[in-house]
């Protein structure tokens, strides 16, 4: 007889699945794949586990280290060791050096930490095809933290990664390019949605909440008119809280939407001809 899945537990005593329905053993001397012990609190788990924190990007060994005990002059000794046995090669030393890059420029821009372990994933990988060299390695950085927050939804301000990286745009572009057509991976370059701009705008603007949702339908609208294409992300946010804000009565000035966003006051004028041109905004009173 065939036992649905919902109906089948699991016996910790006598160690059986059985079928609640109809108490037949489905499988009997199951090994318990759990700690032999129990814990009763966070501190007492903390205190009895035996196993250290789960596997990272963000350093080239994924975090598998060995801690020794420097207190005797061996110890000390063995620890000098270890430190030069740890990083071996020259792949692995400008691993190093690239993952340490790129957790400094994600710590100053203050970017979650998926954004670290995106990033180290895919520098990693460029790495061992060969593809960074010590002379472009910051433009790699950059363009990997972009395309990590694009992924991820992440905002970002593309022009201060450059200047954290100290890249120029064309090398910007060159290494995604390269991560792209020559990396061997399918890593497509992505143009993010402008949504993710908007509640960070609104909140480095002072502007109600109310303002980043009628942004949000804008730009909605704005995009299923395909006005949104080939534009930058946010240029069009920006425009689209600009709208927003006049027409809630939370108004702020071209000049500062622009100086918060870290575009032209020209590309906010633009993007705003290009929304209020094409929809029909109606504004009862």
């Amino acid at each position: 007889m065939n036992c649905p899945e919902t109906s089948i537990v699991y016996d910790e005593l006598f160690g059986e699945y059985v079928c609640v329905d109809t108490g037949e053993v489905i499988e009997e001397r199951v090994v318990d794949q759990g700690p032999e012990w129990r814990a009763y609190s966070h501190d007492e788990y903390v205190d009895r586990a035996r196993v250290g924190s789960r596997l990272t990007n963000k350093v080239h060994d994924r975090g598998i280290n060995t801690i020794i005990d420097t207190s005797s002059y061996e110890g000390r000794r063995l620890q000098a060791i270890h430190r030069r046995l740890r990083v071996g090669n020259s792949k692995q030393r400008k691993l190093v050096r690239a993952l340490s890059l790129m957790n400094d420029v994600v710590g100053k821009l203050a970017l979650p930490s998926t954004v670290n372990e995106f990033s180290g994933s895919v520098i990693r990988k460029l790495i061992s095809k060969g593809v960074i060299k010590d002379r472009n390695v910051n433009a790699f950085i950059a363009a990997t933290i972009i395309l990590a927050c694009n992924y991820l939804k992440t905002p970002v301000n593309r022009d201060e990664v450059l200047r954290i990286c100290e890249v120029t745009r064309q090398d910007l572009w060159k290494a995604m390019l390269k991560i792209t057509r020559d990396s061997g991976e399918y890593i497509t370059i992505k143009t993010p949605d402008p949504q993710i701009y908007i509640e960070k705008l609104r909140s480095e603007l002072g502007l109600r909440p109310e303002v980043s949702a009628l942004a949000s339908k804008i730009l909605g609208i704005a995009k299923m008119r395909g006005l949104t294409s080939g534009k930058g992300p946010t240029g069009l946010a920006t425009a689209a809280l600009y709208i927003a804000s006049i027409l809630l009565d939370d108004k702020r000035t071209q000049k500062e939407i622009a100086e918060k966003s870290g575009i032209t006051e020209v590309t906010v004028r633009n993007r705003y001809r290009d929304i209020v041109d094409n929809i029909t905004i109606v504004v009862e009173l």
